[in-house]
């Protein structure tokens, strides 16, 4: 392993628990010491980064055959490692779908990980490393990883943005802080329990669900001295209109300021 942050502490942690001991963790100022040698280099550090490592364990190895390493981003594909193969090494990217906001350890039994390989045997060992830690794999395109990791942003760290922003306007509204947050959990976590359990269109509701556009236009008034705020009612607004069953949809389109949606 190359690094041992968030990611790295509980990636270490899994394998621990699989009875997967690493032969070494290289640390920022372990190189000098690092040997290198095990059958997979597993690199766990920013994706600024990954490049770099990348090449500082092609020119510390010199020949890497019989060794896969591997990265862990969502965004990149595996060129980014086009140094490493370059000195005989089966690259990939294994990414755990899941958040690593602190240093605390988060258990990897049931995670998925999407586990991207040019070389299908290669695909298959790192999906078998995958299993023992249980986890579950799934295979990624190259070229769909921008948009895969953009949906996660979406699905997490945006997502918490969202809820902020919703605690922000509840508190705008006159609810203090402990209020605001208890309030929006308790429509959030039961529209998340909804929206997987029946889907997004019968767990939509509210006045776009309705067509109540006066609604609509009361929430844009009171908002209009929170550009931020109004900017992100908005947008969500504007892709409720294209995805989920909004009605009287041409007087909401004329509210929020949107050409009609063809």
């Amino acid at each position: 392993m190359i690094g041992a942050g968030n990611w790295g502490g509980s990636l270490a942690a899994g394998l621990k628990r699989a009875q997967i001991l690493p032969c070494e963790v290289v640390k920022r100022n372990g190189w000098r010491r690092a040997k290198l040698d095990a059958r997979v280099i597993w690199i766990c550090v920013p994706d600024g980064a990954i490049a770099a490592v990348a090449e500082k364990i092609a020119v510390r190895r010199g020949n890497l055959r019989g060794q896969i390493v591997v990265h862990s981003s969502g965004a990149l594909c595996v060129d980014v490692l086009e140094s490493a193969r370059w000195a005989g090494a089966k690259i990939a990217a294994v990414h755990p779908v899941m958040s690593f906001p602190t240093r605390r350890v988060v258990p990897l039994e049931g995670v998925m990980f999407g586990v991207e390989a040019r070389d299908a045997a290669v695909r298959r060992e790192l999906s078998a490393l995958v299993r023992r830690m249980g986890g579950v794999s799934f295979a990624m395109k190259a070229e769909g990883k921008a948009l895969y990791h953009a949906a996660g942003i979406f699905a997490s760290p945006l997502l918490v943005a969202e809820l902020t922003a919703a605690m922000k306007t509840a508190e705008l509204a006159g609810l203090d802080t402990k209020t605001a947050r208890a309030w929006v959990k308790a429509l959030a976590e039961a529209t998340v329990r909804n929206v997987f359990a029946r889907g997004p269109e019968r767990s939509f509701s509210g006045p776009f669900a309705r067509g109540d556009v006066e609604t609509i236009r009361l929430h844009l008034e009171a908002l209009a001295e929170h550009p931020i705020l109004n900017e992100v009612y908005r947008a969500l607004a504007r892709h409720a209109l294209s995805t989920l069953p909004v009605k009287n949809r041409l007087a909401i389109e004329k509210a929020i300021g949107r050409r009609r949606i063809h």
